[in-house]
């Protein structure tokens, strides 16, 4: 496996452990924009239909620049988009071995458990490009409102990652799901509908799902490319336990580098690249969804006959006056 890196500043964290080695030399490293190319000039994986968003000439690899060297550990493999594979071709995984990983690498996790040195986490895989087949069950724009460390805490949905829970079998619950996420940096406008899959409401600060767009969405079987990582502030949250986020891995595809989906008809093969089409392709030449009417009233089929007025009663009779 083979590891690019958009800057030096990754093996600069992995060594520096003294309070003031970090401090001088995350300042020395620090960028206020995001690079488009790795440190040997290769594009970004989606090059072709990435799109600039202001938080890229504000944000750099670091993230936020006051965060803790943990925390810029951690957003520095987050922001890796240069890992390839020493065959030429990602390592094949299934949502099961994600799974099967979170059990078999023993690493801690949880909040406040990044650690300074990821050379345990790269030693499981971290930093691997892999690439899944699975189904979506579940997505939406994450961090809304706060933002996290990553994305300098950003509060807009163009600021912060896509989060898709994804599983083996399309009827899975999220509790059974692992997780991809798209980062904010260069996001594809295609690719950004993506997190539409729910919407968030500002004021109640709720989720819904919209029913259209989640119906596209979940519609075939998706690959999904990226670079292996391990959550190190999370815990697991598996079917049966009560916590949040539910899935039942912290090791993840993050961030994505590419996304297919199967065609129609096709075996939907993850290694029969002829299965596949970019989702970019693939959303692009659907028939944009109609707007849903907003509450509205209709005219009867059948229009009730109008009541007739009651009648006027008769004026009381008033007997005649006699003649004198």
């Amino acid at each position: 496996m083979l590891i690019r890196r958009f800057f030096p500043a990754a093996s600069f964290l992995a060594f520096c452990f003294a309070a003031s080695c970090a401090l001088l030399g995350l300042q020395s490293h620090a960028q206020s924009s995001f690079p488009d190319k790795c440190d040997n000039g290769t594009p970004l994986p989606f090059d072709a239909i990435k799109v600039s968003h202001p938080l890229d000439g504000s944000c750099g690899i670091i993230g936020k620049t006051t965060s803790s060297v943990s925390s810029h550990a951690q957003n520095t493999a987050k922001n890796n988009f240069c890992a390839v594979a020493a065959s030429g071709t990602p390592d094949t995984f299934s949502p099961q071995m994600l799974t099967d990983l979170q059990a078999s690498a023993g690493l801690p996790s949880g909040t406040g458990k990044e650690p300074q040195d990821r050379g345990d986490e790269q030693a499981a895989g971290e930093g691997k490009l892999i690439r899944m087949k699975a189904f979506l069950i579940e997505a939406h724009h994450a961090d809304l409102g706060g933002g996290e460390s990553v994305n300098c805490n950003g509060p807009k949905e163009e600021d912060n990652d896509i989060h898709i829970a994804f599983a083996s079998d399309s009827g899975a619950e999220e509790c059974s799901s692992v997780s991809a996420e798209i980062s904010p940096h260069f996001r594809p406008a295609s690719w950004n509908e993506i997190g539409h899959y729910e919407k968030y409401n500002s004021s109640s600060h709720l989720y819904a799902v919209d029913p259209q767009i989640s119906a596209r969405l979940q519609s075939q079987a998706y690959r999904v490319t990226g670079q292996l990582f391990f959550d190190a502030s999370h815990g697991p949250c598996p079917c049966g336990t009560k916590c949040n986020p539910v899935r039942s891995s912290v090791w993840e595809i993050h961030p994505v580098y590419a996304i297919e989906v199967c065609r129609a008809g096709a075996t939907c093969d993850v290694n029969t690249d002829s299965d596949w089409v970019a989702f970019d392709t693939w959303w692009t030449s659907l028939t944009p969804l109609k707007k849903v009417r907003p509450p509205h009233s209709h005219t009867p089929h059948e229009p009730k006959t109008p009541a007739k007025p009651p009648a006027k009663p008769k004026p009381a009779h008033q007997p005649a006056t006699p003649n004198p």
